[in-house]
């Protein structure tokens, strides 16, 4: 088989696996070619002074006095390396790189380590002022505290009884912790009122070491002399160019040119490269191919793959599933839009197997694919929303009006606990340490309120169900961390408070059925499966709730659910005044509620469903497009 035949079989087998159909390709006009490449290898010797602290540990090196003198020494001495008076970093990269470069052709850029000269110089340290000591933090410098037994005063309260009056008598004495000084001895500093400066150890100076660096810098310049048909493209070379000089045929050293970027050391080799130009035929369509390097890099694929790929993105966005995830789980085609979701670089565009025109449009069409999911993914979701307050809305306020009517005296002193209305004013107290959470310390506060929002920051970001920006979940940590404090501790002094208060069974079921059995009606509805079978269902639903109201009235003379049988109707309708003023009181808390489950679980809900149809077209990059890769 002849090298023209080998190529026409790789394209063909390689355009099948691709794309998922044949690839027509007739190769012909096979030439050789030579052309002459020039590389041109440059490095710049870069010299830099790096400052190292070390506090009050003085380190070795060569002792300069101030650290401003010897900051000035470091740069005096590495400007003697820059201009050559010392060759230091010249020698070290002639011994460490020139081998490589003239053999190897090894292109990098290197570190030349630092220069033996270590500068150390100190200065006064800026906390203590060179006095070693410094202001204790316990007592602020006076050496004592206000004693916490009588608060300063010298003097506490105690009581004793008078067995002789039958009396007991109030009066004070001197604190036997201070003994009536009101104050103690400062436990930190020992009563001196200062401790050692934490910053220079007690030593007063802070010291500074300046040590000199060298790295090699490469610049890269490169010329052909070519007949070829083509342009040899810059990004060609920049992507391939190390690859080609190993491949390099009839290398030799030439003399440089002028100077490489103001280079200190320059090399430069000239080679052959050999090339392999094609004409391809596809469809009456002729374009030229080029292969160069001993193991044929592809330079130049002239757009071969454009028929096959486009015959099957153009199917992309138009309709049909099935279509859309042959042309997703087709390789040219999947790699193109991973590559442009990915923003990364593959040889299937470099090299021009597929042309930029082809590609635009495959990434149009993919694009056109995500705005019809995302729309599907939300239609829908209005009504839904609306149902499902209207939903949670009534089941909110058929527990609060169950709480206030088994409670009533809890429902009546509704209106003296503090509402969602308050937290402002709460948070800033507390902020403001006004008062300290738990008995602590008011300076605690700040770190139960910054853990509550790391803590809130890390739980969505780890447990929310889809991917959302940084912005969305900051406002979601600090809204749980201003109202979740509220939340809790209204949770827990109710329960307590609840604990310790006699239940109204009796009333509650005459009262609480009247909210709690309409649900009847909502199951007679949803529970069959037949529009006809629904009607009956919501006729039985209203004849069972019917007899249950009649039922409790009918056995109320017996049992004494209300105690005025006679103003039956009336009682059940004070009750549930009752009951309304309760939930009127805690009408924000139940709009939250109501409002933050229907939107959170009425969206997860959804994008639960659309995230299910999107994993269909098993396509990862698909679902990083969504969203929905978490």
């Amino acid at each position: 088989m002849s090298k023209l035949e080998q190529f026409q079989d790789f394209i063909r087998r390689n355009g099948k696996e691709l794309t998922g159909v044949d690839v027509p390709i007739k190769l012909s006009n096979e030439q050789e070619k030579l052309p002459q490449l020039k590389f041109t290898f440059g490095w710049t010797i870069e010299v830099g002074v790096s400052t190292h602290e070390h506090g009050g540990y003085c380190p070795s090196g060569i002792k300069s006095g101030t650290a401003s003198n010897a900051r000035d020494c470091a740069h005096e001495k590495a400007k003697e390396y820059a201009s050559g008076q010392n060759t230091l970093f010249n020698d070290r990269f002639l011994k460490i790189l020139g081998p490589d470069i003239s053999s190897n052709f090894l292109i990098r850029n290197r570190d030349l380590k630092s220069a033996p000269e270590t500068y150390v110089g100190s200065k006064l340290c800026y906390n203590c002022s060179g006095s070693g000591t410094q202001s204790c933090s316990s007592c602020y410098g006076s050496g004592s505290n206000s004693c916490n037994r009588c608060s300063g005063s010298g003097r506490v309260s105690v009581s004793r009884y008078d067995s002789y009056n039958n009396r007991t008598v109030y009066t004070t004495e001197s604190c036997s912790s201070c003994w009536g000084r009101g104050k103690t001895t400062c436990h930190t500093c020992g009563g001196s009122g200062s401790v050692t400066c934490n910053t220079c150890n007690g030593g007063g100076y802070l010291y500074y070491s300046y040590t000199i660096d060298g790295d090699a810098k490469r610049s890269t310049k490169w010329a052909y002399n070519s007949n070829d048909y083509h342009e040899w493209t810059s990004e060609f070379v920049k992507n391939n160019g190390l690859n080609l000089v190993y491949h390099l045929t009839e290398i030799t050293e030439v003399d440089v040119e002028g100077t490489l970027d103001g280079c200190t050391f320059i090399f430069a080799f000239t080679a052959k490269l050999p090339t392999l130009q094609f004409t391809a035929t596809i469809d009456k369509v002729d374009t030229k191919m080029c292969f160069a390097g001993k193991k044929d890099t592809t330079h130049n694929a002239g757009g071969v793959y454009d028929p096959a790929v486009w015959s099957v993105a153009q199917k992309m966005a138009g309709g049909s599933q099935s279509a859309d995830k042959m042309a997703l789980a087709t390789p040219a085609v999947k790699n193109i839009i991973e590559a442009n979701v990915t923003n990364s670089q593959i040889a299937l565009l470099d090299e021009n197997w597929v042309s930029t025109e082809i590609k635009d449009a495959v990434i149009s069409n993919y694009q056109n694919l995500v705005t019809q999911l995302k729309k599907h993914s939300v239609k829908g979701i209005a009504p839904n929303m609306f149902l499902s307050l209207i939903k949670y809305t009534y089941l909110f306020f058929t527990l609060g009006m169950l709480i206030a009517l088994l409670y009533p005296s809890f429902a009546v002193d509704s209106g003296n606990r503090m509402s969602v209305t308050q937290i402002p004013e709460w948070m800033m107290a507390l902020l403001t340490m006004k008062f300290g959470l738990f008995g602590l310390p008011a300076f605690v506060n700040y770190a139960f309120v910054l853990g509550l929002l790391w803590l809130s920051y890390q739980s969505i970001k780890t447990w929310y169900w889809k991917s959302i920006s940084k912005a969305k979940i900051w406002i979601l940590a600090i809204s749980i961390t201003l109202l979740l404090p509220h939340f809790a501790f209204t949770l827990y002094y109710n329960i307590v408070d609840l604990l310790n208060r006699s239940p109204t069974i009796a009333s509650t079921l005459v009262s609480g059925s009247l909210l709690v059995g309409l649900y009847l009606l909502v199951i007679g509805v949803k529970w069959p499966e037949k529009w006809y079978s629904k009607l009956f269902g919501l006729i039985a639903g209203i004849g069972i709730y019917c007899a249950l109201q009649y039922g409790f009235f009918f056995i109320n003379p017996t049992y004494g659910f209300i105690a005025n049988h006679a103003n039956y109707v009336s009682e059940v309708a004070v009750l549930l005044s009752s009951g309304l003023d309760f939930m009127a009181h805690n009408l924000i808390e139940w709009g939250l509620l109501s409002i933050s489950f229907t939107y959170f679980l009425t969206r997860r809900k959804f994008w639960l469903k659309a995230k299910t149809m999107v994993a269909d077209y098993d396509s990862p990059v698909l679902l990083k497009s969504m969203n929905m890769d978490k």
